[in-house]
């Protein structure tokens, strides 16, 4: 039998509403996991930045009461527990920088833009190298401190003790590159200059000629400069981490805009 022209203009006008209630549904449903996502991304990043302060504090604390009376003994040193645990640090920055620039490269971000998180990769690395081996010690020691090489117009810095004033120096050149390479998140803007500004007192720190130090006054300072150097590492790591959750909240909003 035919359907006349009337009943069929009132099916669709009847199917209408139930469609679009049903894209309503479907928008309330897209938009609520985006905000969930993106809760919890900002619960991730409280908790990653309170996981880095507690290890920045205990971890010092714990070697210290270990090894009591000799509090400084897995702390001041070079490759003691203090520096393995520095070397880690630095190792997981270099690799979150790593995943950082390939996933910028795989969205197609030109080199220009994200070669100061390859120039972190490769620096975090090094820094990481040698504070597990003690490289820059080992050349000081054998073969700076021996011949008495020295920089004259720094008089306070003991013969070979110059090498980290110069990565210093390397580090606050590419810090300009490096800052904008941050520039989209505040949060790991703010971790990557607190940890410049800690390192840059650290190796101020570590200039100085240990001999114008008593032992036990060199002990506290060597103590120092380790905690500093602890805190410095975490700083560029969580500076790293923050980078990388946002860059997930960011896949996330962008899956999310596809799905609808």
């Amino acid at each position: 039998m035919p359907t006349s022209p009337t009943s069929s203009h009132s099916a669709r006008d009847e199917d209408a509403p139930a469609a679009s209630v049903g894209h309503a549904a479907g928008a309330d449903r897209a938009a609520g996991s985006e905000h969930g996502t993106a809760d919890l991304l900002r619960g991730a990043r409280r908790a990653f930045v309170l996981a880095l302060v507690c290890v920045a504090i205990l971890a010092p604390v714990l070697l210290a009461l270990v090894r009591w009376p000799q509090w400084w003994a897995w702390i001041a040193p070079e490759q003691t527990p203090m520096t393995w645990l520095q070397s880690v640090a630095l190792m997981l920055a270099a690799a979150g920088s790593a995943v950082i620039f390939l996933r910028l490269r795989l969205r197609g971000e030109p080199l220009r833009t994200t070669r100061a998180w390859l120039v972190l990769a490769v620096g975090f690395t090094a820094l990481a190298v040698d504070e597990r081996f003690a490289l820059h010690e080992r050349v000081r020691d054998g073969v700076l401190a021996p011949r008495d090489i020295s920089l004259p117009f720094l008089p306070w810095v003991g013969a070979g003790d110059f090498l980290l004033l110069g990565v210093a120096l390397v580090g606050l050149l590419l810090l300009p590159m490096v800052l904008r390479a941050v520039r989209a998140d505040p949060g790991a803007r703010v971790a990557l200059l607190v940890g410049v500004a800690v390192s840059v007192l650290a190796v101020g720190i570590d200039s100085i000629d240990p001999a114008t130090w008593t032992v036990q006054e060199e002990r506290l300072q060597q103590t120092v400069e380790e905690i500093l150097e602890l805190v410095a590492g975490l700083c560029f790591l969580a500076a790293v981490g923050l980078r990388l959750t946002l860059a997930l909240e960011d896949d996330g909003d962008a899956l999310s805009t596809q799905r609808r």
